[in-house]
């Protein structure tokens, strides 16, 4: 085979209209060497951390729950990654928020000997035990949407820093609400990193900076990223607080299911629900004036860099270290910070008439 014909094989590889099998085979009865052929992949692609380099690095892929359109976004988004580094993608988790059940997804996983995990947790510590012995075997975690402690990950990709949510959050509830007033924060669960997170930003903004001290929180409740719960517990808390005004939360479920009871007990005007949630689930609300402006980032590419990093790390591409910074694709140059976090750092806020990804407004 010429050299002319080697380029055109790797460039097809490269492009996905040839397996890395098929092109490994070529470039094998071609006569190069294998050092010379991991020096390609090294260059043009994955350079694959294991023997088989025939074999494309597997990566799986463990949402808090399927079926929700946020990790189906996120699940895209990884898709893309491992297409474009060479890998493959198994997505696989329980179709509830089930902390137990999520660990048992996890024990299966750990003896197909995985190169990389890529999870969102349910519970900051429930799963770091099968965690750490992925670990063990080798496979590269990375966390996203909601960490577990450290010694069960590699990596952390954070939505964006914890401060920078928090204003989102409160921007919103202003947006919603300019006066403040008294609210309530939602959980899934008290046990859920980035919800411990994303409240104590909250608290600690709300102390220092003038602009939010009319928010004044007097509750938190928890409803296990449930839309029927969230519902539930929305409709009490008016009932048990007249004078509410806001709701908060980090959860794309629970926001609009208590935007819908807010509709629902004819309270639009005098109660907003507000934080994160989908555009998908929340143009009605912008549309009826119920809710004014929540905030997000794109699933899509969240699920795209936290695969993209867990690939590169397990190619031995990038090291985990403080500083260092990757060029990703589509979002721009990101840097490993102290802690081995990561932010995505995409904030939008979404409004009546900027109600999707596209016409949203980014966050200054």
């Amino acid at each position: 085979m010429d050299k002319e014909m080697i380029r055109r094989c790797t460039e097809a590889m490269n492009e996905g209209r040839m397996s890395r099998r098929k092109w490994l085979q070529l470039m094998l009865a071609s006569g190069l060497s294998m050092s010379t052929i991991s020096a390609m992949l090294a260059n043009t692609g994955v350079l694959v951390g294991r023997a088989d380099a025939a074999t494309p690095l597997r990566v799986f892929n463990v949402p808090k729950f399927t079926g929700f359109v946020y990790f189906e976004l996120a699940k895209a988004g990884g898709e893309k990654a491992c297409k474009e580094l060479g890998a493959q993608q198994i997505y696989i988790g329980t179709t509830t928020a089930d902390v137990e059940g999520q660990v048992h997804v996890l024990q299966n996983i750990v003896p197909q000997r995985p190169d990389c995990i890529v999870i969102a947790a349910l519970d900051i510590n429930a799963p770091v035990p099968t965690l750490k012995q992925a670990r063990r075997r080798g496979a590269i975690v990375v966390t996203f949407d909601a960490d577990v402690a450290p010694a069960g990950r590699d990596l952390f990709i954070n939505m964006a820093p914890f401060d920078v949510q928090a204003r989102a959050m409160l921007e919103s509830a202003l947006a919603n609400a300019p006066d403040g007033g008294k609210a309530i924060w939602i959980a899934p669960t008290p046990t859920v990193a980035n919800f411990i997170s994303q409240k104590k930003a909250i608290d600690d903004l709300i102390a220092k900076d003038p602009k939010f001290k009319s928010i004044q929180f007097v509750d938190t409740l928890y409803a296990n990223d449930d839309a029927d719960k969230s519902y539930s517990i929305g409709t009490s808390a008016m009932q048990a607080h007249p004078d509410l005004k806001l709701f908060i939360s980090g959860s794309g479920i629970s926001t609009p299911a208590i935007n819908k009871a807010i509709q629902d007990t004819d309270r639009v005007g005098k109660v907003f629900a507000t934080g994160f949630a989908l555009p998908s689930t929340m143009k009605t609300y912008l549309s009826s004036g119920t809710c004014k402006q929540y905030a997000l980032w794109s699933p899509y590419k969240y699920g795209y860099m936290a695969t993209y990093f867990a690939i590169l790390l397990k190619s031995g591409k990038i090291k985990n270290a403080e500083g260092v910074a990757v060029d990703v694709p589509t979002i721009g140059s990101r840097t490993i910070e102290e802690g081995s976090v990561a932010d995505l750092s995409s904030m939008l806020f979404f409004s009546k008439g900027h109600d999707d990804f596209d016409t949203a407004t980014p966050m200054t």
